[in-house]
């Protein structure tokens, strides 16, 4: 009886987050009735699997502890203090899950699972973002009320006598229901059109046990594959464009000519946190428009204007950008044991005397992110404590002007040595709790708004540039300022591509022209393109492309999103899930809308087999170790380009 009274509260807890969840997304969009209620039908199916292992602890422990409960002291001590850790438990999943649900529009997936790694910025933001003091107290006051105001039923469960094949049969029937309700819960779950309302049919502990199990699980056997010869054949197809050339050593090696003429430029690539282009008004000027510095930077750089982040998390845009690899289902590269030692732009440009930097307003401990820079081709990591204790602060480190101000210097230090240098900057100050220095702009940074942290972040940057235009190294560098994902995912759609949107701006007035690209693109090409503006002749592994020289139909923009991984080609979008699960959707990027396509579109189409292609080789690279840097990829380069970068 008790385990049974267990498992209602159980649902109960579900069932209420659920319709707060409803509450939250109705306020965006109302949905149709058929959806509510399939969303509801489905939900409450996957919270009595849930709650069926979730009881389970106490079901075992009652047959366990039998009669002795109501003899010791201890056994009932135990028993209620079971019942308080699970109702507290719940109450504060329940929570969890609805402040995740409003940051990130979605059940517990990837994202949550990365966070528990790393528990302290994670706490220090959620306590610094809400009245966390209180919501705990509310929760523990939930959990112990809840037993309290059931002590009847406690009481009733010590004092109750069975024999000890009845109880321990209990647990075994119990058990096999349990296993029984998840074999059958695939054929219990729906797939709605809808992304979010198909979020809110989930239960919050199946998606994470999920995400948890494929943190770093391999694309062979989970996701749609093509015999492994052919696929390698289509990726070297699609790679191909105007420079490259295949030597005979073949896949994945090739050397890559530039047309342009080599300059001697330093590389400076910002990456600003959480900027959706749906801030930015050289891209959105009928939207928020919270960025005049950046817009003005724009009208004379060179500003892709449809290109995509490849993940929603600032470790997938580091990869992408340094290693320029498709992002990989499960955990980002960035945090994998294997990844010392890869082909990295950082790399290529040190082999050819580049200094080269990564300076993070943060701990670089955070994801992982030191270790893979100095793994990687970066020779100094700034980090959280090579900055003043004084510094302005929140969870995640430094505010940007001070992060701007220490990479102005070392790019100072760099250029009087005489080396050229690449520096990745990383911002920090466009995340929740969105606060920043008073008196920078024109809003309280006590309200809290995500707008406001823009507006701050937008800023600094153009204190940076100001700052920079006096220093000597300026004319000589080349600037890539991009958003390293949008500030949460969001919308209807089953990938909603509005939410990867980011701007991506290479700028360098007096050595390229200003313009604005329309080609597809993502933050994966960052790396060729830049190495295609120095001019520089080189051997690559690289996945991404010099989009300047990329015919403007043949733009592609990989992604992943939760257990999904996706290729944009034109307005057509290749999905590839779990249980080899492939479908083809037409965007259309005026009203952000997917739709799927027929099967004979899809046939024509091509993308699916191209998405196979650059998600079952770039695994298959990443993990024989075919991926790595070593002294012949940049073989070429060195011959070229040495002596004029070593005047």
């Amino acid at each position: 009886m008790l385990a049974l009274l267990l498992t209602a509260l159980f649902l109960v807890v579900s069932s209420l987050t659920r319709f707060v969840l409803i509450a939250i997304e109705a306020r965006n969009r109302i949905p149709a009735v058929a959806t509510l209620f399939r969303s509801l039908a489905a939900g409450a199916a996957a919270d009595v699997v849930a709650a069926s292992w979730l009881a389970l602890p106490i079901v075992l422990l009652l047959a366990i502890l039998g009669r002795r409960i109501s003899r010791t002291r201890a056994a009932r001590i135990l028993l209620r203090t079971s019942l308080a850790a699970s109702l507290t438990l719940a109450f504060f999943v329940a929570a969890a899950e609805i402040a995740f649900f409003r940051e990130f529009n979605g059940r517990f997936n990837f994202v949550a699972v990365d966070y528990l790694v790393y528990p302290h910025e994670v706490i220090t933001n959620v306590w610094e973002s809400y009245p966390t003091g209180w919501i705990l107290a509310g929760v523990v006051f939930a959990g112990l009320g809840t037993v309290w105001g059931f002590r009847r039923f406690v009481r009733e469960a010590l004092e109750a006598e069975s024999p000890a094949g009845r109880r321990f049969g209990v647990a075994a029937a119990w058990l096999a229901t349990a296993i029984a309700l998840t074999a059958a819960a695939p054929a219990l779950s729906t797939d709605l059109s809808d992304r979010a309302w198909n979020e809110i049919a989930q239960n919050g502990y199946a998606t994470f046990l999920s995400s948890l199990r494929g943190q770093d699980a391999p694309y062979q056997g989970l996701y749609p594959t093509a015999p492994a010869a052919p696929a390698r054949s289509r990726l070297q197809a699609l790679l191909t464009q105007p420079g490259v050339v295949w030597g005979p050593d073949g896949f994945p090696l090739r050397r890559v000519h530039s047309r342009r003429s080599l300059r001697r430029l330093n590389v400076v690539v910002v990456l600003e946190e959480s900027l959706g282009s749906e801030f930015v008004g050289a891209l959105r000027p009928d939207g928020k428009a919270c960025t005049p510095e950046l817009d003005r930077l724009s009208r004379d750089g060179l500003l892709l204007t449809r290109a995509y982040s490849t993940g929603n998390r600032t470790i997938r845009a580091l990869e992408a950008v340094t290693a320029s690899i498709p992002p990989l289902p499960g955990i980002s590269i960035v945090r994998r044991d294997r990844s010392q030692g890869l082909f990295t732009l950082p790399a290529v440009l040190r082999d050819i005397g580049y200094r080269t930097m990564f300076v993070y307003g943060g701990r670089a401990a955070f994801d992982g992110m030191g270790r893979y820079m100095r793994s990687n081709g970066v020779d100094e990591v700034i980090e959280l404590s090579d900055f003043p204790r004084g510094s302005f602060r929140t969870a995640w480190g430094v505010a940007d002007e001070a992060i701007f101000d220490r990479s102005l210097e070392e790019m100072e230090a760099a250029h009087r040595s005489g080396r050229p240098f690449f520096t990745l900057i990383l911002t920090t100050s466009n995340h929740r709790p969105f606060l920043y220095p008073e008196g920078r702009i024109a809003f309280d940074p006590q309200q809290k708004s995500r707008e406001n942290a823009v507006r701050y972040a937008d800023w600094a940057l153009g204190q940076f540039f100001r700052k920079a235009r006096g220093r000597a190294f300026f004319e000589e560098t080349l600037f890539v300022v991009m958003g390293d994902h949008g500030p949460r995912v969001y919308g209807a759609s089953r990938i909603p591509m509005a939410s990867y949107e980011v701007p991506i701006l290479f700028y360098s007035p007096g050595s390229f022209p200003a313009g604005r690209l329309s080609t597809i693109s993502s933050s994966m090409d960052v790396a060729p393109t830049v190495l295609g503006l120095l001019g520089l002749e080189y051997e690559s592994k690289f996945f991404g492309r010099d989009v300047f020289t990329v015919s403007p139909r043949d733009g592609r923009a990989p992604l992943t999103h939760n257990a999904n991984v996706a290729l944009l080609e034109e307005d057509v979008l290749a999905i590839l899930g779990l249980q080899g699960t492939a479908t083809a959707w037409r965007y259309d990027p005026r009203d952000e809308s997917l739709s799927p396509l027929s099967r004979e579109m899809t046939e024509a189409s091509q993308v699916l087999g191209d998405a196979v292609a650059y998600f079952q080789v770039a695994d298959e690279l990443y993990r024989s170790g075919s991926y790595r840097f070593d002294a012949r990829s940049t073989r070429l380069a060195q011959g070229r380009v040495s002596p004029a970068l070593r005047r």
